[in-house]
């Protein structure tokens, strides 16, 4: 079903299963889903839950490609459910631009007090197409040393766009052990024409051997 704007809400559920008495805060990573089918042009390609390093929050990660056709927009509605099925907690994240075949990642950021009798998680996406991508004005590099990630990206272009958002899943023996996520900019949420910035990831995460890296941004 394509149309030049067109919206859909797709709904993938997933169920985690903690184990007895374990403090999912303190495990990262607990629990790992990869799904590999196809969801109106949404391939999601892994799940991660991973708990920030202070106790505070926990990411639920979604890694996924853009395989509509189309250049897109996405939302996304996150919820934290409880074992009679009652919603916890409800979060939500958005790209404004994701080109067909990109790669990109979109997160729900839960309170640990308001998750702490999660048993399942689940999703669901928004998607409209977009004219508004800029992949083709800019170029990202990332160089890794033993301290932190250092993304460097480059407007090419004379116009200015709206800030490259870098989003990091830090790997350790196939296992997510970390997340960030920054945005590069001059100016706010303005990335000038013909600028060169950069913003250091992983600061935190000190023990990784390999991340997954994806970015985003769109004319203003």
């Amino acid at each position: 079903m394509r149309k030049q704007f067109l919206s859909l809400a797709v709904t993938l559920g997933m169920s985690i299963a903690f184990l007895l008495n374990v403090n999912h805060c303190v495990t990262p990573s607990a629990v790992v889903y990869a799904a590999e089918e196809k969801a109106e042009g949404i391939r999601i390609d892994e799940e991660y839950l991973v708990p920030d390093i202070y106790g505070w929050c926990t990411y639920y990660i979604l890694v996924a490609t853009n395989e509509t056709g189309e250049d897109i927009a996405i939302s996304s509605d996150f919820v934290a459910i409880d074992g009679n099925g009652n919603v916890l907690s409800k979060v939500h994240d958005y790209l404004d631009a994701v080109r067909n075949g990109q790669q990109f990642i979109l997160y729900g950021q839960f309170l640990n007090e308001d998750i702490d009798a999660a048993s399942d998680y689940d999703y669901s996406f928004d998607v409209r197409t977009t004219d508004k991508c800029s992949y083709s004005m800019i170029s990202v590099d990332a160089s890794r040393n033993d301290r932190y990630l250092e993304v460097s990206a480059t407007n090419y272009s004379e116009s200015d766009i709206q800030g490259v958002g870098v989003r990091t899943v830090f790997m350790k023996n196939g296992r997510a052990v970390g997340f960030d996520a920054v945005n590069i900019a001059d100016y706010g949420y303005t990335f000038y024409g013909g600028s060169t910035n950069s913003q250091i990831l992983g600061y935190n995460t000190k023990d990784y051997d390999n991340y997954i890296l994806t970015y985003a941004s769109a004319r203003n």
